[in-house]
């Protein structure tokens, strides 16, 4: 599932409750936004200290997260307790001793994969984050075609990795939007170029998350569509529901209208 939104709509909070399904724990969120506080002191996560946090600065990360799982979910369907606390010690660096109960992940969410896409652009240009902010900027080359070109293949390559992992795997995204000629925009993730069309095929669901006019109790209601009834992306795989979005979603009201809480 990929859900895309304005920043500040709920996405983070969206795909973190999660964790409040038993069949989806445990989690794992692949932080590249520094966005987990959204998680905690949150009425729609109750559960927000039970999820594994993974910080991540740059695409190779990600990428080491990746062949984790891989690792992980192998052990994790043989019940190989000391092969997981091996690969669990081992993405986060510490001592095998250090793992006394191992995770058992069955979800894992990427927030953001439009910080991701950034991370990977960076590292083709060689980018130093730090040499940048101390003067070296007018020294940094521009992206031409063929480094979109390899950006566009390494996250087509990374998405189709994590979507394969028998695990739920949720994407949040970024929103950007086009103009056609009659100057009416249309709003779909932010990725670049024709990147932005191909990770939606990826998926069973892409969902726009929206929000509304804040009420008098000071909360603004949120509504994810699934189906592209205005001027945006959206697509459902999942025939078991019909309408076109679910209102102040979590994953436990998404997981029952699609069919999933079986």
């Amino acid at each position: 599932m990929l859900v895309y939104g304005a920043y500040g709509t709920g996405k983070t909070t969206l795909m973190g409750s999660a964790v409040d399904i038993p069949g989806m724990r445990d989690v794992l969120l692949v932080d590249a936004e520094s966005g987990d506080l959204a998680l905690h002191d949150n009425p729609r996560v109750k559960m927000p200290d039970e999820i594994e946090v993974a910080r991540v600065t740059n695409f190779m990360q990600v990428a080491r997260v990746q062949e984790f799982l891989r690792a992980h979910v192998v052990r994790r369907d043989k019940d190989d307790v000391e092969g997981m606390r091996q690969v669990e010690a081992y993405l986060k660096g510490v001592d095998v001793s250090e793992i006394k109960q191992p995770r058992r992940f069955r979800t894992v969410i990427i927030d953001s994969l439009s910080e991701v896409e950034s991370y990977c652009m960076s590292g083709l240009l060689g980018l130093n984050e730090g040499e940048v902010l101390t003067g070296a900027a007018d020294d940094v080359d521009v992206a031409r075609f063929d480094e979109f070109r390899k950006q566009n293949i390494m996250m087509q390559m990374l998405v189709r990795a994590l979507r394969d992992l028998p695990m739920h795997v949720l994407f949040a995204c970024s929103q950007q939007y086009n103009q056609d000629e009659l100057k009416r925009m249309h709003y779909g993730p932010q990725m670049t170029g024709k990147l932005a069309m191909q990770v939606q095929g990826f998926m069973d669901v892409v969902g726009l998350l929206k929000t509304g006019t804040i009420d008098e109790t000071g909360q603004a209601p949120r509504r994810l569509y699934v189906q592209p009834v205005e001027r945006f992306d959206a697509k459902n795989r999942r025939a078991a529901f019909k309408g076109t979005h679910l209102d102040n979603p979590t994953m436990t009201t998404v997981f029952q209208a699609f069919g999933l809480d079986k």
